[in-house]
């Protein structure tokens, strides 16, 4: 389960884009807020300085906050790239196709080991996924994860969703996860899987992801097809 504030602010920026919460109009007022989410002042304020940052409320004091009059797509965050396939899917409403090519255990080594931070030798899970939306274009997923943090996973769940066993599974929290992104070739595996002619390149997304407890509990390098891809972003000050 998500943080409340963020529960509040992903409800509420699916129904600003479904159009139920229409532009230029105002939000329901915050104890309105509070007593549909069952939340506290505290938690709404939180989610309304969410939606702030992703480009898609205005506050007007002594008013309120009110609907942007902007397309979603412009203020779509960065997270709707890089976040997990079955979160955008299910975002979209759409399904997720995954084939699965390696699902082992092996011992960290070099990068793995060091983007880890573990001794090199430490169990980990090594997983590689061909992910695509709908059937449509996709991506290439290199995982691996310290079998000690996150315990009893499996060939299915990795197919489905690893977050949902993290979360829902073992009770965990996601907090925060770093990325770095650039432009780079696919080798020919890469080619022959997502489709690519040879001077096509990929999007590559090298990330790692922590608990809330402070544990670093993944490291992923994704492989994005860039074909009729745009990046937009949403400044705020």
């Amino acid at each position: 389960m998500p943080l409340k504030y963020l529960f509040v602010a992903d409800d509420i920026e699916s129904k600003i884009r479904s159009g139920e919460f229409k532009p230029q109009r105002r939000l329901p007022s915050c104890d309105e807020l509070c007593e549909t989410y069952d939340v506290s002042r505290i938690t709404v304020r939180k989610a309304m300085d969410v939606l702030y940052d992703r480009g898609l409320v205005i506050k007007r004091r002594g008013s309120g906050t009110y609907v942007k009059d902007v397309d979603p797509e412009d203020s779509a965050p960065l997270d709707q790239l890089v976040q997990g396939y079955s979160e955008s899917a299910r975002e979209l409403g759409a399904s997720v196709d995954t084939q699965i090519l390696t699902f082992e255990v092996c011992g960290a080594e070099g990068v793995v080991a060091e983007r880890l931070r573990v001794p090199e030798g430490t169990p980990v899970y090594h997983i590689e996924r061909v992910r695509s939306i709908d059937g449509g274009r996709g991506a290439v997923a290199y995982t691996w994860i310290p079998v000690k943090t996150v315990p009893n996973l499996t060939k299915q769940q990795a197919a489905q969703s690893i977050y949902r066993h993290v979360e829902v599974g073992l009770g965990l929290t996601v907090s925060s996860t770093h990325r770095s992104i650039r432009a780079v070739m696919p080798n020919l595996n890469e080619r022959i899987w997502l489709s690519l002619p040879s001077e096509v390149p990929v999007l590559e997304i090298d990330q790692v992801s922590f608990l809330s407890d402070g544990r670093l509990f993944e490291y992923t390098v994704l492989h994005h097809d860039t074909r009729d891809w745009s990046f937009r972003c949403v400044d705020t000050k």
